[in-house]
């Protein structure tokens, strides 16, 4: 099989397992080791942390031909460290596994999107770019799912096992990714007459210059932060509010996983058409439909329309990593592909420093309805913000 294949088949091993992290962890510290919510931001954030530094002190260095490698390397990482969360009995201890978990995560997702762009012909990566993001869709729906079907007959901490077990197999492809890649990277630098310029690190300072990369941030890093307050304190309002059991809360999240994915094969079918034009115009459009869905959750007084507004949710889920891939794609250089990604899937890291740590404190002293309010105006705000950065753009 190609390398593009086992490409796919890691990122749907690896962001179930992710997902699947960010959403039983804050029910762990909270329902098993007996945490209230402020441990529960600080989980989250902490992990966000690890995640956040490892991408701009190692990640954001990496050479093109090297990031196969550190892709196993942090496969191997981030199964011990699932082990280590089985094993876990009190707070201090779980928290260290947070970390590894996080150091692991760093130098895996970005590299995966990044061998998306260095092992596709050219005419093929906005269409693989939109593959990878409907495996991660899949991935976010039938981890949910089976770890609903599991939590029924076994408690929370037997679900780390399925995600070690994940993470082992994804080991393994990472195996065949790295013998097949070797020489197609080499050829694609080759061909992009970079081959000269390979020992040279990211253009950092450069990218922070670029117009399009700089929205891409921009509108990834506003929506990060209202995705990863839904992912830490989602599932506790929904028990705390509606009284749901611990596989229906996981189901409810699989609403707006199916949401998402269903929206990115409409992305896909588009993509196959012809070119996605007027990617930041979606990308705006994508933040007022949060808007909507978060508005829908404030007001929610049952589980239906909450459900709602997460099925919605999924909508700006689905459109604004993909179109923001595409758009890296477009206006950053082939030997600065690397250092993009990493920042990136950095700033969605930032995203979840912010939300979770900050707000859960808020939720802590009001309410979580009461941070979900906050949140809407928040993106309200950036959609405003949005609408003068197109408008400015028309006249440059």
């Amino acid at each position: 099989m190609p390398a593009i294949i086992f490409v796919f088949l890691v990122i749907l091993l690896q962001r179930a397992n992710t997902n699947l992290i960010q959403s039983i962890n804050p029910l762990f510290v909270r329902y098993v080791l007996d945490k209230n919510l402020f441990y529960v931001g600080i989980t989250t954030a902490v992990y966000a942390v690890s995640t956040l530094a490892v991408r701009y002190l190692i990640s954001i260095r990496i050479k093109p031909q090297a990031v196969s490698k550190f892709v196993i390397i942090g496969l191997l990482l981030f199964s011990a460290a699932i082990l280590g969360y089985f094993f876990s009995t009190d707070y201090a201890e779980f928290l260290i596994f947070v970390v590894i978990s996080g150091f692991a995560t760093a130098i895996i997702m970005p590299f995966l999107l990044s061998l998306v762009h260095l092992v596709s012909e050219k005419s093929a990566i906005e269409k693989n770019l939109t593959i990878y993001s409907l495996m991660l869709s899949l991935a976010l729906v039938f981890g949910p799912l089976l770890s609903s079907a599991l939590l029924t007959v076994l408690p929370i901490r037997w679900i780390y096992i399925m995600l070690s077990i994940f993470g082992i197999t994804a080991f393994f492809f990472a195996l065949k990714i790295h013998l097949k890649s070797k020489s197609l990277i080499k050829d694609k630098l080759k061909e992009k007459h970079d081959v000269q310029d390979s020992d040279k690190k990211g253009s950092v300072s450069l990218l922070f210059k670029n117009r399009g990369f700089l929205e891409v941030i921009f509108y990834n890093t506003s929506f990060s932060i209202a995705f990863a307050s839904v992912v830490a304190l989602g599932g506790v309002f929904a028990r705390d509010n509606f009284h749901l059991k611990y596989f229906e809360i996981t189901l409810l999240f699989s609403l707006f996983f199916i949401s998402s994915l269903i929206t990115r094969l409409i992305l896909l079918y588009f993509t196959k058409k012809a070119n996605i034009k007027n990617k930041t115009k979606i990308l705006n459009i994508s933040i007022l439909i949060s808007v909507l869905s978060f508005a829908l959750m404030v007001f929610s007084k049952n589980i239906g329309f909450y459900a709602f507004g997460l099925i919605i949710f999924g909508i700006p889920h689905a459109l604004i990593f993909p179109i923001g891939t595409m758009r890296i794609s477009e206006t950053v250089d082939m030997n600065d592909m690397v250092a993009a990604n990493t920042i990136y899937q950095s700033n969605f890291d930032l995203g979840g420093i912010i939300g979770p740590f900050f707000l859960s404190y808020i939720a802590g002293i009001y309410s979580i309805r009461f941070v979900f309010g906050i949140i809407t105006v928040f993106l309200i705000a950036v959609f405003v913000a949005g609408k003068y950065i197109m408008m400015k753009s028309k006249y440059l």
